[in-house]
């Protein structure tokens, strides 16, 4: 059995993981709307994955390549693997038809996903702490986007559909890490099969990049893989109910890459947004500080 402090100290390590994986998604959202308007779609899903997949190889070696890609759940892998290229692309299409604030609000929804399905699929506990963070992060998010209705359509089953693939991203990263999959290998999967679905695309609208889209679109690779290690390790080392509340720091990320970045500064809207999703992670991580106690 594990002790209560050791167990707490894997927890903290998890959600400081998952902070950091949720961290490096904002900054791949940033470098994908510095490429938006001189690469393809393909282009940019396949740097996502071809640099990281690449990385890995390499600070691997070929020696190292046949057990890393070992697996006793290939199918599930694969379907992991899918999850992320799904919202990626789904995402795009979302914010095509929808503004930004509706289609960010309906993904958000996937947190909600997560802890409700948590308890039927992975046979985890959900406390009320866990469901009121989740609610709190969501307000937090309605304040930060502030969307309308007159927007919404039929085009929102984009970002819905996104949201379900968002939230079986983090399922599946938990289901798999609790199997005894390791982190690193399913890593190596979600970066092979991106690489192989996005190549295609890449190669059919192919747009020569100059130097400085190349360096983004390294960025863009290393900061989407970062962040997928970060996540499959955070999934394998704490349950997926106490982590979840935790992915809205991707919104506070995202907003300081565009301070940094495009120079747009967070309006009072947005920093009390930040504050909620903070004292929504520092609230689910006291209160399993005390239960552990």
């Amino acid at each position: 059995m594990t002790a209560p402090g050791s167990q707490f100290s894997q927890r903290s390590q998890a959600i400081l993981l998952l902070v950091a994986a949720v961290s490096c998604f904002g900054a791949v959202d940033g470098f994908s709307k510095l490429l938006v308007d001189s690469q393809s779609f393909g282009q940019i899903m396949l740097a996502r994955y071809a640099p990281a997949l690449i990385v890995l190889l390499a600070a691997t070696g070929p020696r190292s390549w046949m057990g890393m890609f070992a697996t006793q759940r290939p199918g599930l892998q694969v379907i992991r693997g899918l999850t992320p290229v799904c919202v990626g692309g789904l995402m795009v299409f979302a914010v095509r038809y929808l503004p930004l604030a509706e289609a960010t609000v309906i993904l958000f929804a996937g947190p909600f996903i997560v802890v409700a399905l948590s308890q039927r699929m992975l046979g985890e506990q959900v406390d009320p702490s866990s469901w009121i963070a989740v609610a709190v992060g969501f307000l937090a998010v309605l304040i930060v986007a502030r969307p309308g209705i007159d927007a919404l359509s039929k085009y929102t089953i984009f970002p819905a559909a996104a949201a379900v693939f968002y939230a079986a991203l983090q399922l599946l990263s938990r289901r798999l890490g609790s199997m005894g999959e390791l982190p690193r290998t399913t890593v190596a999967w979600t970066l092979l099969v991106g690489t192989i679905v996005s190549l295609p695309l890449a190669v059919m609208d192919w747009r020569s990049p100059d130097l400085r889209h190349w360096v983004i679109l390294f960025g863009l690779g290393v900061s989407f893989g970062s962040g997928q290690h970060f996540l499959t390790k955070a999934f394998s080392l704490a349950p997926a109910n106490v982590l979840t509340p935790f992915s809205y720091f991707q919104i506070v990320s995202a907003a300081i890459f565009g301070w940094l970045v495009f120079h747009n500064v967070p309006d009072v809207w947005t920093m009390l947004g930040m504050v909620l999703i903070v004292g929504a992670g520092l609230y689910v991580f006291r209160h399993k500080r005390s239960a552990n106690a």
